[in-house]
């Protein structure tokens, strides 16, 4: 089942506020999504996940058409995801860019801790 995702970004060459990016990867659009802030990433990722479930309670044709994340192997930059399953008990996973496979979390804050962890952002 194709998950939403929420990635942050470290930017190196940028002064803090702005050298974090947060992405949403939409599964319906199959495309990220920029957003402002970590809240709004997260409010997101929530939206397309219920979105996606729907789709697959209501067998609806259009689910075949979801896309999943993209491997993000070769990417040079510093950044990690969330990902949360779209089932009606949501699983929440992280990857990051020294670990590719994606590992559970026991929760939704244990994921969001471990993903700004890796990238050295700390929510306000």
């Amino acid at each position: 089942m194709s998950r939403p995702t929420l990635k942050i970004t470290r930017h190196d060459d940028r002064q803090p506020p702005g050298d974090v990016g947060f992405e949403v990867w939409n599964p319906i659009a199959a495309r990220y999504e920029p957003k402002a802030s970590l809240d709004d990433g997260l409010n997101r990722v929530t939206e397309l996940a219920e979105q996606v479930r729907v789709m697959w309670v209501q067998h609806d044709p259009a689910r075949s058409s979801l896309k999943d994340v993209p491997d993000l192997a070769g990417d040079d930059t510093e950044w990690a995801e969330l990902q949360v399953g779209a089932q009606a008990n949501r699983v929440y996973e992280t990857r990051t860019f020294d670990q590719h496979r994606w590992r559970k979390a026991m929760s939704r804050s244990a994921a969001v801790e471990t993903i700004g962890n890796e990238v050295g952002y700390v929510p306000p």
